[in-house]
């Protein structure tokens, strides 16, 4: 009977689009364009939208699941960049053709003015509606639903935009309730005590004179229950210590508070740090506690002066101040445990890479081994779960966990999510990106289709005419009329590149064998001036060979070839797209997908939404669109079912239903559940 059922489920996998995931004890749906596969327009809206690109929060009232989005944040970190090498002479317009011709147009170019869109999804109807689109540069990142209400957080890379609560009254009004500048989120936000909190900055703050040079005003808000418009501090930035100065409060990747949880009678409170994520707590101060101005006590429990968790809760004492591991940090309560889990700021590595690479290309001094070195080091630091132990205070690692990050390209751990006493862990995977900045080497062009290789010609045609069209005027006619025949050659060139099936793998060892030649070369000659008399000067002609040959190899940055050979061999073991775990014990994890249900766009999953019909969650998808899916866990198979007889044609070709465990039924369900159609399983409410 298991085999039969097992036969079923993966006939589901069958035609068109993969939009249906099943196992033997769940099923993950497609909903948002279902017949949309990789590489293709995507998005939550019907016909594709690649702009809001990121489904970082999901919230429910009533029918209604609320979908806060963020634009497209890969285009917006181009557009970022592209200004700081106007300087070398590039356009901007020259510029996405480099990021064409590395990504062959995976990154849409992005010049709208407006914000993003918070979308609803309507569970009986199925229909997707915008229903508000904020200003310019404003992106959301939170939705939560507390009473009859729906507040969403917004945030922005722009210090000129201010950031704000929105609320969603139950009437369908938005009405920005609290509003501040001087922060990059909104995003924090938890209940505790029968009120909602959320987290960030709070202008409203009167800063102490030898305090001015604080990034930003750091705060923890509590709504009042009777006016949704006043919003009271219960912790400033003189609760945070040292982490209020770090720079990193006011930068575009982080967020003054990263996460909010309650636990035990505490708000805990997560904060981003150079050193390493740190974890606070607070409540309403006890007698023998020090209040605050607020009447609120707040305490470090992971961080720079806390004795019991090193910052970050990194492996390294003392954390490891300059690198780009442990940043950030988030905290979220599972069965009554509080469990920790961290962020490597992989886009700053990616940034550092690419950049360098840029100057490398146009003749800078630049070793690979130092634009290199924060995505190596972060690649080599397994992201990680903790649980908390309430009796010695200590962050304990799951280690089972940690096992399954090793040697990944999991860069976060995006979210946690709890559903039928389960808990969810969903990841970042930067794979795809990583495997830009290496697709010679790692197989990755190799692999395409020829429409692809074709495609990513004509971005590179395009890019060198465009810098070749750039300098007209500069260049003589002489030189211009070669650049144009120089182009023609690549262009054959390239025709025959594309023909090529397979790359040597040993390509880049050679580079490395060669400079550990070179070294050894010099260790024989320094060998052979000490055992020579100098007679006729051999030990002086030997001395300037050894130095000729000892500058040469000093010009060959081995550290920078290692580093590369590590990252392109962990890049190309991996499955690119984010993974999604879960576990019941912290003990034993059950994988879901290593490889963004067959979307290597789908590089992480930023939000979790539990249902009575199943688990939401939504994905991050800079390239083509997020996407929404939907988990149900499927019903055990009664012990009797033994004797059914289904044939393959049964299954793909009447438009009749099944239950799960193989019975056809003589119309339309009349119960809400599970059941096969056609070749497809679907949730008939």
């Amino acid at each position: 009977m298991k085999k039969f059922y097992s036969w079923v489920l993966a006939a589901t996998l069958t035609c068109g689009a993969v939009n249906v995931y099943a196992q033997d004890n769940y099923t993950v749906t497609k909903i948002s364009n279902p017949d949309r596969g990789e590489r293709e327009v995507d998005g939550l809206m019907p016909g594709g939208d690649r702009e809001n690109s990121y489904t970082w929060r999901l919230a429910m009232r009533g029918d209604e699941i609320y979908i806060a989005t963020t634009r497209n944040i890969a285009s917006a970190l181009v557009n970022l960049y592209a200004p700081a090498f106007a300087a070398s002479g590039i356009s901007v317009d020259s510029f996405w053709s480099m990021i064409d011709v590395v990504t062959n147009g995976d990154i849409p170019r992005n010049d709208a003015n407006e914000g993003a869109n918070i979308i609803s999804y309507n569970r009986k109807t199925g229909e997707f509606k915008v229903i508000y689109t904020g200003e310019k540069a404003v992106y959301y990142r939170m939705a939560v639903t507390f009473g009859d209400n729906v507040y969403f957080g917004s945030y922005s890379a722009d210090p000129t935009v201010s950031q704000y609560i929105l609320r969603l009254d139950k009437d369908g009004n938005f009405t920005k309730v609290f509003e501040t500048m001087g922060s990059v989120s909104l995003r924090a936000n938890c209940e505790y005590d029968g009120h909602l909190f959320f987290a960030g900055a709070d202008d409203r703050e009167v800063v102490d004179a030898d305090d001015e040079r604080i990034p930003t005003k750091m705060a923890v808000l509590r709504k009042s229950n009777e006016d949704d418009t006043v919003w009271e501090r219960v912790a400033d930035y003189k609760d945070f210590g040292d982490v209020a100065y770090d720079d990193i409060m006011s930068s575009w990747a982080g967020a003054p508070i990263w996460e909010l949880a309650s636990h035990d009678g505490y708000i805990y409170a997560t904060a981003p740090s150079h050193a390493g994520f740190v974890i606070y707590k607070g409540h309403p101060a006890a007698k023998d506690e020090k209040a605050n101005e607020y009447g609120w006590y707040w305490e470090e429990v992971a961080g720079l002066n806390n004795g019991i968790n090193n910052p970050g809760l990194s492996d390294v004492v003392g954390g490891e101040p300059g690198t780009m591991r442990s940043l950030i940090g988030s905290v979220y309560e599972f069965k009554g445990k509080l469990y920790a889990y961290n962020f490597d700021h992989s886009f700053g590595g990616e940034a550092s890479a690419f950049a360098g690479f840029l100057q490398q290309v146009a003749g800078k001094d630049v070793k690979a081994s130092d634009y290199l070195f924060y995505m190596f080091n972060s690649l080599q630091n397994p992201q990680k779960v903790w649980c908390l132990n309430d009796e010695t205070g200590k962050f304990e690692e799951l280690k089972n966990f940690t096992k399954l990050m090793e040697g990944t390209t999991n860069e976060y751990i995006w979210r946690l999510g709890e559903y039928d006493g389960q808990l969810y862990i969903a990841t970042m995977d930067a794979g795809i990106f990583y495997g830009y900045l290496t697709q010679l080497t790692n197989g990755n062009f190799f692999n395409m289709s020829q429409e692809e290789k074709y495609s990513k010609i004509g971005y590179i045609t395009k890019a060198i005419q465009l810098l070749v069209d750039s300098k007209k005027g500069e260049i003589p006619e002489k030189i211009a009329k070669n650049l144009a025949a120089k182009l023609e050659s690549l262009k054959t060139f390239l025709d025959q590149f594309v023909e090529t099936e397979r790359i040597d793998d040993n390509t880049i060892m050679v580079l490395i064998n060669y400079s550990g030649m070179i070294q050894e070369i010099v260790s024989m000659i320094e060998s052979s001036i000490s055992n020579l008399p100098d007679a006729d000067n051999a030990q002086s002609i030997l001395e300037q060979a050894r130095q000729a040959i000892q500058e040469i190899y000093n010009k060959i940055d081995t550290q920078g070839i290692a580093m590369y050979i590590y990252i392109n061999n962990t890049v190309m073991i991996n499955e690119w797209g984010f993974d999604m775990y879960r576990t019941s014990d912290g003990e034993t994890f059950e994988t879901i997908t290593r490889n963004g249900f067959g979307d290597k766009y789908n590089y992480g999953c930023p939000s979790f939404l539990a249902t009575e019909e199943g688990l939401y969650f939504g994905t991050c998808n800079p390239f083509y669109g997020g996407q929404l899916y939907l988990l149900t866990n499927n019903p055990e198979l009664p012990e009797d079912a033994t004797d059914i007889h289904i044939t393959k044609a049964d299954v793909e070709n009447n438009p009749v239903f099944y239950t799960l465990s193989g019975q056809r039924l003589s119309g339309r369900p009349t119960l809400s559940g599970i059941y096969i159609q056609g070749n497809k399983k679907v949730f008939v409410k």
